[in-house]
């Protein structure tokens, strides 16, 4: 080739050094990639065009832009520039939606779980006590026939709508011994953690205490009898209201709760109980005259030292963050409930990824999912820098 001639694959060359450069000076893609480099990979080791770690990254990015299936994933992938992919460190060949399909199917739902949430509480620099709320979700379109469709229990902050940890029930079993195995896999050391009713267990109580070294604040109803009947036996008649929330407007209702408080820390004969909260709910349709009355009992593993009333009043109301924060934003913003992802560990494995953009886009300061998301499909680098930033 005569001196001074460029070559016609030159200009290719360059280009990928440059994205090659992108990657290499991007502080947060190698924090990722470690993270991910843990997940044990179900693919032979032959045939591999991708890096599990680098699928992943991609997923979550499209993701967070409001994909829904494999499907759209796929069609993110094939419409953003290569300069977002080769941050992500695809910088050849696109996945197809048939490798994107199958390498997310079989990932291992718990495992990659575990891994992100690990790496994200790593990135995450909390203060105070903080209050964790743990509940069930059932993952209805991923039904298939006869088959039991996945029940998912997730641990979720109340101030900020995050997931901790997330993990499936056994098919044949429930959410008891599921809540235990995942409290059992998190940092929950100094926390609080609300549960409802179905785990006012004293197993899971012993759990979270000497095993979790948290606390806990649980419902109680009539799933256990006995310790129902000595909370109700407290003479609440004589205990002044300690504390009252304010009158609350929405949904067409009003509603106010008022908080009476004891200290049991003999009697009650369940692990850990120091406190017996009576919550009296007063709620009535807007244009109507007439108010129900509904008492709730709960108790807490704190002293009233380290619990005083606004904060008890204020973990017992912020449990539903999990229902408001995660689960609502999961069924209406990504539409999992009527999701076509079914086929091995795809449901458990989508439901993951959507955790974890919900949770990325509330530290930004996104309060509405949705509209986030909207803006981040308009622009696939800042889809990058959430992800890969996080």
């Amino acid at each position: 080739m005569p001196a001074g001639t460029v070559s016609p694959i030159d200009p290719c060359l360059d280009q990928l050094a440059r994205w090659t450069t992108t990657v290499a000076d991007d502080a947060h893609l190698p924090a990722l990639l470690t993270a991910l480099e843990a997940l044990p990979d179900p693919r032979d080791r032959r045939g591999r065009r991708y890096r599990l770690p680098s699928l992943i990254a991609v997923a979550l990015c499209a993701v967070a832009t409001g994909a829904r299936s494999f499907y759209a994933i796929a069609d993110w992938v094939t419409g953003v520039p290569q300069e977002v992919l080769a941050r992500c460190g695809i910088r050849f060949r696109i996945p197809s939606e048939a490798t994107i399909r199958q390498v997310l199917g079989r990932i291992d739902g718990d495992t990659l779980d575990r891994v992100l949430s690990a790496h994200l509480a790593a990135c995450t620099d909390a203060t105070g006590r903080v209050a964790v709320a743990v509940d069930g979700k059932t993952i209805r379109g991923a039904r298939i026939g006869t088959t039991v469709a996945p029940h998912l229990v997730s641990a979720v902050t109340h101030a900020e709508g995050v997931v901790l940890g997330q993990c499936r029930t056994a098919d044949k079993s429930n959410e008891i011994p599921a809540v235990r195995r995942l409290v059992r896999g998190l940092d929950l050391a100094g926390a609080v953690v609300t549960v409802d009713a179905m785990h006012t267990q004293k197993t899971t109580a012993r759990c979270l205490r000497e095993q979790c070294r948290a606390e806990y604040v649980m419902v109680v109803k009539a799933n256990q009898p006995g310790l129902l009947a000595r909370v109700q036996s407290q003479p609440w008649e004589q205990v002044p209201v300690v504390w009252s929330d304010p009158l609350e407007r929405g949904h067409g209702r009003e509603e106010q709760r008022s908080y009476k408080i004891v200290t049991v820390a003999r009697g009650l004969r369940f692990p850990y109980a120091q406190q017996a909260i009576e919550v009296t709910r007063l709620r009535r349709v807007i244009g109507t005259e007439e108010w129900s009355i509904e008492v709730v009992y709960a108790i807490c593993s704190l002293p009233c030292e380290q619990a005083p009333p606004r904060l008890l009043a204020s973990w017992i109301r912020g449990h539903w963050a999990i229902e408001n924060k995660v689960h609502y934003v999961r069924d209406v913003t990504f539409d999992e409930d009527r999701s076509t992802v079914r086929a091995g560990h795809g449901p458990q494995v989508m439901a993951t990824l959507r955790n974890v953009v919900i949770g990325l886009h509330r530290r930004a300061g996104q309060s509405n999912i949705a509209q986030a998301c909207r803006r981040l499909a308009a622009n696939p680098h800042h889809a990058v820098d959430l992800v890969l930033r996080a």
